[in-house]
């Protein structure tokens, strides 16, 4: 048997979306980012350097961890890309993917991964005057976590059931928590200061963003106990067996029952099974530079990102359930035929013998509420180097997306026409390095370099990988 079993009951709700977080860490922190800024920090709305951006379209897509290392003989870039040498493919085209091409790091530390689709959709950021901004802005996020799970746990979902050193070795009490959700976001942002002369500026900035809700998911795990044991009928086949499992589940059903593609329209379709509203908060202090008034010196900004959640209340497409099961047994045949993260919860809760009775059709999952701060400091000459924190405020337990904590220093190159950025940042215990491009409104990116190029080849073994681009029109803010 493959890895399919236990990734299924882990991961269940890993790919909640036929496709987060706001990092674009080489231009969101830039006077030139437009309406790429305001997720960092609504109050940079007012420091844009253009009186008029219209993003037509921009795109993230992450994934970080801080246990498995990619060590495959080929790119993840060439895997997503479809351009793997034939050599590792299989008789019908398929890609070969071995446990092995999954190196493992363990510390004996609870662990955690992120994976997110980010993209951005007609936005509009306009100047009105010389203090104050507003911006619309729409957006469709896609993101999929499992956090505080045993290294024991992932180890099995590495190797798969029948590496013989995991048969018949109790495992107990692997807390962990897997979340997912997917929807779309109408944001307002309106940014203004309040103190403003040729020394310095102090801008506020808040962004409303009503929510709506199309697919989500978790699996809270407050205590499980588990083997894995050979079929004494079939031989070679295994087997997981559950002695105990304290757990609560929810998962929605919408796109299932109604054939539905994720798309942007779901702003607009008054069926989604989800509503929410959400908020942003921020500031910046801009020291303004002494040779230059209409250029800073120092910017300080600091702010309250994803605050809100979205509540999944509709009884035909929502379940929540909390389990207390024992002596429950999941085979490799169980997840033979399913596809897509609703089926996989459908086994789970037939095999759990969970009823419609036991479903309660309601739960609440929290945004990725995140400290932001931010600091950029001209050094000369159009360079500039900007710190930047990104702190989780959720706790590890709830049922809520988290921002991945991080910290990145960015040297940048500046100019209205030409923008060129390397952040280093830290972030799940691993050290990653990005590169990115803008030449005028136009930006491509990524805040992990490695893990576009990395394998086992070339002796780089990433732990996640990120890649952004946007196109944008935008004219420059003239004085009158």
């Amino acid at each position: 048997m493959s890895l399919r079993l236990l990734s299924c009951i882990l991961c269940f709700c890993l790919f909640a979306s036929s496709s987060k977080a706001q990092n674009f860490l080489g231009v969101s922190p830039s006077p030139y980012g437009g309406t790429q800024s305001l997720y960092l920090n609504p109050a940079f709305a007012a420091d844009s350097k253009y009186g008029f951006y219209l993003n037509i379209g921009a795109g993230n897509a992450h994934l970080n961890n801080d246990y498995f290392r990619y060590q495959a003989p080929y790119s993840l870039l060439g895997l997503v890309l479809k351009r793997v040498p034939d050599e590792y493919r299989l008789s019908d085209g398929a890609v070969l993917f071995r446990p092995e091409y999954l190196g493992e790091t363990g510390n004996g530390k609870a662990k955690s991964a992120t994976a997110w689709t980010d993209l951005r959709g007609p936005s509009l950021l306009v100047r009105l005057g010389e203090g104050a901004a507003i911006g619309l802005t729409t957006r469709l996020r896609a993101t999929a976590q499992i956090n505080n799970a045993s290294e024991a746990l992932l180890s099995v979902v590495r190797a798969g059931l029948e590496d013989q050193r995991f048969y018949n070795l109790p495992n107990r009490d692997n807390q962990f928590t897997v979340n997912t959700n997917t929807y779309a976001e109408l944001g307002l942002t309106l940014a203004g200061a309040i103190i403003r002369n040729d020394d310095q500026q102090l801008s506020i900035g808040v962004t409303v963003k009503r929510l709506q809700g199309i697919t989500a998911g978790f699996f809270k795990n407050n205590g499980l106990s588990y083997r894995v044991l050979a079929d004494s009928v079939q031989s070679g086949e295994y087997y997981l067996q559950v002695d105990e499992l304290t757990a609560e589940l929810g998962y929605t059903t919408y796109l299932q029952d109604r054939g539905r593609s994720v798309t942007l329209r779901q702003l607009f379709d008054g069926n989604n099974p989800g509503r929410g509203w959400g908020a942003d908060i921020g500031i910046s202090y801009q020291l303004k530079s002494v040779d230059n008034p209409d250029t800073y010196a120092f910017r300080l900004g600091i702010a309250l990102t994803d605050i809100g959640a979205i509540r999944y209340r509709d009884d035909r497409y929502v379940r929540q359930y909390s389990i207390d099961a024992a002596n429950k047994r999941f085979e490799s045949t169980d997840f033979n035929e399913v596809s897509g993260s609703e089926e996989i919860a459908d086994v789970i809760t037939n095999r759990l013998g969970l009823t419609e009775a036991n479903n309660t059709g309601r739960f609440t999952s929290g945004l990725p509420t995140a400290l932001s701060i931010n600091a950029d400091v001209a050094i000369g000459n159009g360079f500039y180097l900007t710190g930047t924190l990104l702190q989780d405020v959720r706790p590890k337990d709830a049922i809520a997306i988290r921002q991945p904590s991080l910290v990145s220093v960015t040297p940048r190159l500046e100019t209205s026409a030409l923008g060129v950025a390397i952040p280093l940042t830290l972030i799940n215990n691993s050290f990653v390095a990005g590169a990115s491009i803008r030449i005028g409104p136009v930006f491509l990116g990524t805040d992990n370099l490695f893990g576009m190029i990395g394998s086992n080849s070339n002796k780089l073994r990433p732990r996640g990988a990120d890649i952004y681009a946007g196109l944008a029109i935008a004219s420059l803010h003239r004085k009158p």
